[in-house]
């Protein structure tokens, strides 16, 4: 088997790839990084900057309006010139079009609608500034992207063909439009577009034509446009897992849960929202033979919470019962609680739900599939996306990465975060936390691991902890990439707007790294990288590759 292309990089920049080969930020900060370590390593030097050439160029594709790449793209074209004619000439016109806004008055109009944090006056401002400078790339930018969050998809796609024949940015464009229909659900009118794009820039939407394809369950084009990516750029980890999924099956597998589960949910004033929850699980339930046990628990509220939990009592029947308490003791204490109780330590499996999600139908034989494949993990988790806007990500498989500029001890992958969901974190594999909103837990490894740290109360970052926690006493930790579970309460890149969540959260954080050492964290990093370079090495295997 030919040597794979990460086994050849340094050790830092190999275990940012397998972390994520995907999204605008983490990218650029891999070319970086790849940069960097060309001037450290003569012998390689040209391997790497020709990494850092693809990857930088990846970066921009993936934000093709956004002028300040598009300026260092051009200059390093210049430098190392490896883009076709076309790709070479789009990437200039879009540096000279597309460049930072300047104007002042123009920018603090903007920064004031945007801090409003409602998207239909912001949208409306700014079409109103479009039809008076149709060619201004910064604004169409600001409005693509609106849009996008926003799952106003018609108006990005409204962007694009507006620029379309006012611009000569041809391939950029064709990118953007392609997202932007993808995104819609308009599968083939995004295929005709990621292939204009390829007419510039060789294989780069192939990973992308691969997931569309998907989409519309042409398997076999799916496979061989996931096999070109994997072959024309093989640094494109996500593409690679997304392939062997796909060709074994792993996307389509369910399987029930061995044993009895106990499902646990804890709210505290939020009627409405469990309730909602409530009635996704008991019809999820309905399609599943899995043995489960239902506690619901009344963090001390004083709303109609403890009547939401009452009435479901009678639907449920005997496998549910609620458990009030009279005041909030916080996330953390809320799950210990639960944890405690002695027909939940004789269950075989522990999922902790929140009080505010959107389960389907087979979530739990997701959960139940990965159990099978990873059976030696302590935890299983999945991705989680925004409830009203479902392409927007909030939470994906986790990892640490070394601290960055003023950050200490670590930073985490946020690679999902600058990205919509285009698939590319639809895979199965070891990670290094999970979101604590539907994870699975072997019930002797929650209880052997010891009880969520009350020092993260009201909530943030306790689950985090507790994962920390498993991966140092060696439990393998799981992502189930093919569950999707849809949450209500805003996070990832909106949820900054909530200055009192953001500024809690941040205290937590503070807490979290206050609890390990340096060494720990090595430690903990070390062992990512082994575990996602064995699980990569066993699926190339497997793929022949």
């Amino acid at each position: 088997m030919t040597k794979h292309i990460l086994a050849t990089l340094p050790v830092n920049l190999r275990y940012r790839l397998l972390t994520a080969s995907c999204g605008k930020h983490h990218l650029l900060e891999t070319a970086r990084l790849a940069m960097a370590e060309a001037g450290r390593n003569p012998d390689s030097a040209e391997t790497l900057l020709v990494l850092a050439k693809e990857l930088f160029t990846s970066a921009w594709l993936e934000d093709p309006l956004d002028g300040t790449i598009a300026i260092d793209l051009a200059e390093f074209e210049k430098r190392l010139p490896t883009l076709s004619a076309a790709g070479s000439k789009c990437v200039t016109r879009t540096a000279a079009i597309c460049a930072q806004c300047h104007d002042k008055v123009i920018l603090s109009k903007l920064s004031r609608r945007e801090q409003g944090g409602e998207y239909e006056p912001l949208s409306t401002w700014l079409k109103g500034e479009l039809r008076l400078s149709p060619a201004n790339g910064f604004l169409a930018w600001t409005l693509y992207h609106h849009a996008l969050d926003n799952a106003d998809f018609a108006t990005g796609i409204e962007v694009a063909a507006n620029l379309t024949k006012i611009s000569p940015m041809g391939p950029a464009i064709a990118k953007l439009s392609a997202d932007a229909h993808f995104l819609a659900g308009n599968y083939k009118e995004a295929i005709t577009h990621y292939k204009n794009v390829e007419l510039a820039f060789p294989d780069m939407c192939a990973e992308r034509i691969g997931e569309t394809h998907y989409r519309m369950n042409n398997t076999k084009d799916a496979i061989s446009n996931l096999k070109r990516a994997a072959t024309a750029t093989p640094w494109k980890v996500n593409a690679v897992l997304r392939l062997y999924d796909i060709s074994e099956g792993v996307d389509q597998k369910l399987e029930d849960l061995t044993g009895k589960t106990a499902i646990l949910l804890y709210s505290f004033n939020n009627a409405e929202k469990l309730n909602s929850t409530l009635q996704s699980l008991h019809s999820s339930l309905e399609s599943s033979d899995s043995e489960t046990l239902i506690r619901v628990l009344s963090n001390g509220c004083t709303d109609k919470t403890n009547e939401v939990i009452a009435k479901w009592a009678e639907t449920f029947g005997d496998q549910y019962e609620g458990v009030i308490l009279p005041v909030n003791v916080g996330a953390p204490a809320a799950r210990n609680w639960l944890a405690s109780l002695p027909e939940v330590r004789e269950c075989d499996f522990v999922t902790y739900l929140d009080d505010d999600v959107r389960l389907p139908a087979d979530w739990l034989r997701r959960l139940g599939a990965a159990v099978a494949l990873y059976p030696n993990a302590g935890v299983w988790g999945c991705k989680v996306s925004d409830y009203e806007r479902t392409t927007n990500l909030q939470q994906v498989d986790l990892n640490l990465l070394p601290p960055t500029e003023g950050e200490t001890l670590f930073s985490m992958s946020e690679a999902h975060l600058s990205a919509h969901d285009f698939g590319q974190f639809s895979y199965l594999r070891p990670s290094s936390s999970v979101t604590g909103c539907c994870h699975l837990f072997r019930t002797q490894s929650l209880l052997k691991s010891g009880e969520f740290d009350i020092r993260f109360s009201p909530t943030q970052y306790d689950d985090l902890d507790h994962d920390l926690r498993l991966g140092l006493s060696g439990e393998p930790i799981v992502y189930q990439g093919h569950l999707s579970v849809e949450h209500m309460k805003i996070s990832g890149r909106l949820a900054a707007q909530n200055k009192a969540s953001l500024a809690s959260a941040t205290g937590n954080m503070l807490k979290l790294k206050g609890k390990y050492s340096s060494n720990e964290m090595d430690t903990l990093r070390q062992q990512a990288l082994e575990n996602l370079e064995e699980d990569l090495a066993r699926k190339l295997e497997k793929l022949g590759n």
